[in-house]
């Protein structure tokens, strides 16, 4: 008995709910899922399930309604079996449900907010055995051809059709797994035999059939065309050669090829070189011009056509014009242009030298990598354009800060999408010759990733035993950088990796002093911004002492960028007031500075206003300039030693060597073991919200602790820097030129400084050398000569004070914002 038969012979009940579906049919002996999201579907649902679980699928003629009534929905439909209900988060249902028989309903109504039908069975006959038996060979057979031919559908589809035995039930799940029209599948239902079900599955197979087979050979005529263009071109190349051949021309005016073979001609590379440009050349002239691999072999020989090979700017070598042209750019920075005039002398004995044939021409251009390092704004990117301008090169400049991908300097592969040179490559084709000055922008922010090391890809860069054959990644060829003048900017040399710093000839450029910032205000920032701010130069005057003023009490910096800042707000604000009328023309003194700027954001510090017990004055120096700070010290009872004022680490073993000092003294300084024993020494380092480190506040740390002991005053006129060993020797520090201009601007007229630091005196100006007194030390007995009120003699004649003597330090203004991480090293 046929399967649909067995099915149909459970008893149904006479009315049932009604769901109806949009664009689908579902046949008898399925098991489907049905996802119900309008109220009517979902209301029959709870309706079918509160009774027995019995319900209607059928499906609508029009699947645009969306709430339809009997008119819009099929007479013949599937009595199913509600298997499982899910309800959704969305509000929407699913339910599984298997298909039991053809019904046919009598009457649809609606009941409460869902529509019912009254139904009967739908009775299917047979047929002649010998021709249903056809039919079904037939349908097997042409079923397993269409997927043979290419139909696709699910693999496990059509395994389960050709197991399944009964005619009818393969009939229906061919026509359900089918695309036919919903119309074409309602017929299936609706067949009254199973004869007229199986030719009517049969003829929409054939239908199906006829669309597949068109569908190949319009797939077969266009891959034909396709090879005839294909065919064509080639004929027509040949053709071209052929013709070339014959009559001796040089092929079509405007051949593209030809056009980069000219090009390349003139570039007069080297062999190498050459043998793999014209091998891509010889690619681009057989292939079709719009294929894709031709756009990108056309853009590669754009970048070899464009890149200076053997084009040069001459040097100008002439030392006095290119001093003169890097006095008229900047102020100061000695060092830097001494070292800008010697390249240039050297280059100058060289070329003379190739040209009498004494040495290889190629040893002319060859040398040394320079980098810059200092803190910002001093001028580092500036000399470099100078240097450019004073050689006559032209100049190109890289900013590697961030650069984090190995490509940004060797370029990508062709193979990729959107591939590019690298940045070198770029420089090279933007400056359009062989020898420009090359500047290596922040080359201390390099980073590094999955991606690769930018920084490892510089060293071949900056080799100059490597880089005449630098090749880029996306070039392919060998690229001579020997030529390049590279410069290399960095604020701080230390985060430079260590095999590229060693490539490298460090220039460093110090801080700016106040006289030096003068001059460069004067000579420069100042009628910049007069000219950016519309002003003229009668309109307005600065005095010295407002810029000295502005420079001493509105910045704090190693450059002059905050210091141009400052000038064009003042600028700014006056040219507001000569715009509304309210004058003609302005002067701006150091006692109208505030009118315009406000309060001073900066109180420089001063010398104390006398000597004092246990106060001690010392030197710190940070990347914006040095200054002076005070270490006080206290005596009371009590027991150890106490540190406070954001001391770090080593500045805090500088105060235990000074009491370890002082302990060991204590009987030539006449200092009691129970002064020593029974007493808190607390040391104390004012502008407690600014950090402080370093190992230079020895001298001072121990001054300030024995004079706290002895209850000797420590000298107010003195500033101190060296650090200290527990044997008393003093040793030498960094920064000695920043520290002393700092000490200098604030008041103090004698310097004790490390011996071994005598050498560093020659950076600072001679005017001020002639204005301090500088006392070079090698112990800490000669600091203390120099540094305690009547010197050794008072310290080794006379007895200790009581316990617990010593001065409370005055309270004094920092010279610093007390902002928290701007760290001092002392």
């Amino acid at each position: 008995m046929p399967a649909e038969n067995i099915q149909s012979q459970t008893p149904l009940p006479a009315t049932m709910p009604v769901c109806p579906v949009r664009g689908s049919v579902i046949y008898p002996t399925m098991v489907q899922h049905i996802d119900a999201g309008r109220a009517l579907s979902i209301a029959a649902i709870d309706a079918a399930m509160a009774q027995n679980k019995v319900i209607m699928i059928v499906s609508q003629r029009d699947k645009d309604v969306d709430a339809p009534e009997g008119g819009d929905l099929y007479d013949i439909g599937t009595a199913c079996s509600i298997l499982r209900v899910r309800k959704n988060p969305d509000g929407t249902v699913q339910m599984l449900v298997s298909a039991l028989s053809r019904v046919r309903a009598s009457g649809y109504r609606t009941v409460g907010t869902h529509l019912e039908a009254t139904v009967e069975p739908f009775e299917v006959g047979g047929g002649d055995k010998v021709e249903l038996e056809a039919l079904s060979r037939e349908l097997e057979s042409k079923f397993e051809n269409l997927i043979q031919g290419g139909k696709f559908m699910a693999p496990e589809t059509v395994q389960h059709i050709q197991n399944l035995e009964d005619p009818g039930v393969i009939a229906d799940h061919i026509a359900f797994n089918m695309d036919f029209k919903l119309e074409d599948k309602q017929s299936v239902l609706e067949a009254p035999t199973l004869t007229d079900r199986l030719r009517r599955v049969l003829t929409l197979l054939d239908a199906e059939a006829e669309v597949m087979s068109v569908q190949q050979r319009i797939r077969q005529q266009v891959k034909e065309e396709i090879d005839r263009n294909q065919r064509e071109y080639y004929l027509r190349e040949q053709m071209k050669v052929i013709q070339k051949e014959l009559s001796g021309q040089e092929g079509e005016e405007g051949d593209e090829a030809e056009e980069f073979r000219a090009k390349i001609e003139k570039l007069g590379l080297n062999p190498d070189v050459k043998k793999e440009v014209d091998r891509e050349v010889n690619r681009l002239a057989r292939m079709h011009p719009d294929a894709a691999e031709a756009a990108v072999i056309r853009t590669y020989l754009t970048w070899v056509t464009e890149l200076p090979w053997n084009t040069r700017s001459d040097d100008r070598l002439e030392i006095n014009e290119a001093s003169g042209i890097l006095d008229e750019d900047h102020y100061g920075l000695d060092k830097v242009k001494d070292r800008v005039l010697e390249f240039l002398a050297v280059r100058r004995l060289r070329k003379e030298r190739a040209e009498r044939g004494e040495i290889d021409a190629a040893e002319v251009n060859k040398g040394p990598i320079l980098v810059f390092t200092g803190p910002p704004g001093v001028g580092k990117t500036s000399i470099a354009q100078s240097i450019a301008k004073s050689l006559g090169r032209k100049y190109v400049r890289i900013a590697l800060g961030g650069a984090r991908d190995e490509s940004d300097i060797r370029g990508h592969r062709r193979t990729y999408i959107g591939a590019m040179p690298g940045r070198i490559i770029q420089g090279l084709r933007t400056a359009g010759t062989k020898n420009p000055v090359m500047l290596l922008d922040e080359v201390d922010k390099l980073g590094s990733s999955y991606q690769g090391d930018p920084s490892a890809a510089l060293l071949e860069v900056l080799d100059p035993a490597q880089n005449q054959h630098f090749t880029d990644h996306y070039m392919g060829v060998a690229f001579d950088l020997s030529e390049v003048m590279f410069i290399a900017t960095a604020n701080y040399p230390e985060q430079i990796p260590p095999a590229l710093y060693d490539r490298m000839e460090v220039i460093d450029f110090s801080s700016y002093i106040e006289q030096e910032k003068l001059e460069i205000a004067k000579r420069y920032l100042l009628p910049r911004q007069l000219t950016q701010n519309g002003l003229k130069g009668n309109q307005i005057a600065i005095t010295d002492a407002a810029l000295e003023k502005l420079i001493s009490h509105y910045t704090r910096e190693a450059g002059v960028r905050n210091l141009e800042r400052e000038i064009g707000t003042v600028a700014r604000k006056v040219a507001r007031r000569i715009a509304s009328g309210e004058l003609k023309r302005a002067k701006v003194t150091d006692k109208e500075l505030e009118r315009y700027l406000g309060n001073p954001r900066y109180t420089p510090e001063h010398e104390a206003r006398e000597d004092m017990v246990g106060v001690s004055t010392g030197m710190f120096y940070t990347p914006v300039g040095g200054d002076i700070l005070f270490v006080e010290t206290s005596v009371m009872p009590g027991k150890g030693l106490v540190l406070t004022g954001q001391l770090g680490d080593v500045m805090k073993e500088s105060a235990r060597a000074a009491l370890t000092y002082a302990k060991k003294n204590s009987e030539r300084f006449h200092i009691t073991r129970e002064r020593l024993d029974d007493s808190e020494i607390h040391v104390h380092v004012p502008a407690g919200a600014v950090p402080k480190e370093g190992p230079s506040a020895g001298v001072t740390m121990a001054t300030s602790l024995i004079s706290a002991l002895t209850n000797i005053p420590a000298r107010r006129d003195v500033a101190m820097t060296g650090e200290i060993t527990l044997t008393g020797r003093v040793l030498p520090i960094g920064g000695l030129k920043e520290k002393v201009l700092g000490a200098r601007r604030a008041g103090i007229r004698h310097i004790v400084m490390p011996k071994a630091n005598e050498g560093d005196l020659r950076d600072i100006p001679e005017h001020l050398r002639a204005s301090m007194t500088f006392h070079p030390c090698e112990s800490l007995d000669e600091v203390l000569e120099v540094a305690i009120v009547g010197g050794l003699r008072a310290l080794e004649g006379r007895a200790s004070g009581t316990a617990g003597g010593g001065a409370t330090p005055t309270k004094r203004k920092s010279n610093r914002r007390k902002d928290e991480g701007d760290a001092a090293r002392a």
